[in-house]
């Protein structure tokens, strides 16, 4: 019977593979297993990144929920340090633009920190009602949750006592007056790509290219 499936080779940094074979062991899962779900996680998060057409903005679900608890946890395990979880929204309104906030004070964790997306720590585990109160309490405005961007350990912390994990969820505003509150002093709408001229801390890849994805769709919307 012909083979169904192709090998393929590749070739890692000891500390990585390390690291992999470890969080495969703690899965219970066989290499070539784990090894397909990083596959899988990426192209769907890829898929997720390519134009988003107004009728398929709701797609939050038990996936992004399961993908969210999954991060939490993989993190936690691997890590003996203390995990602190934050979540902020790419608010964005009908005229295609995001909003972002002025911080008032330096960052405990990330001092290099000044205009970010709002948001917060979670304190629980149900993170839309988490974001959706914290955007509250920074800008004034009710928000829909729709999907969950991205997720990552924050490169910027550089702290060894402390990892913390970010969560990107895509929100549109749906009532309030958008104005600064709980750390921010100061709010602005821009074009997603604009955020870059603002942000002093890094960004990661997959927000990138949503926000890119986004001023794109809003274009060919007009």
């Amino acid at each position: 019977m012909a083979r169904i499936t192709k090998v393929v080779g590749i070739s890692l940094p000891p500390k990585i593979y390390q690291k992999l074979e470890s969080l495969a062991k703690r899965e219970y899962k066989t290499r070539s297993e784990f090894y397909r779900e990083i596959i899988d996680f990426y192209l769907e998060s890829y898929q997720k990144a390519q134009p988003i057409h107004q009728n398929e903005a709701e797609v939050t679900d038990e996936k992004d929920l399961a993908k969210i608890l999954k991060a939490y946890w993989l993190v936690k395990s691997q890590f003996k340090s203390k995990v602190l979880i934050a979540g902020v929204g790419i608010i964005a309104n009908s005229n295609g633009k995001v909003l972002i906030g002025l911080r008032n004070t330096k960052d405990k964790w990330v001092e290099n920190l000044t205009w970010v997306f709002p948001g917060g720590k979670m304190e629980s585990l149900d993170f839309e009602k988490n974001v959706k109160k914290k955007i509250k309490e920074e800008t004034g405005l009710e928000v829909k949750v729709n999907s969950l961007v991205a997720s990552r350990i924050h490169p910027d912390a550089g702290f060894k006592e402390i990892q913390i994990v970010i969560f990107y969820f895509y929100c549109t505003a749906i009532s309030g007056q958008a104005k600064p509150g709980g750390d921010l002093v100061k709010i602005k709408w821009v074009r997603p790509t604009s955020v870059f001229k603002y942000f002093t801390s890094s960004t990661s890849d997959d927000v990138t290219k949503f926000l890119y994805t986004l001023e794109k769709s809003h274009q060919k919307g007009k």
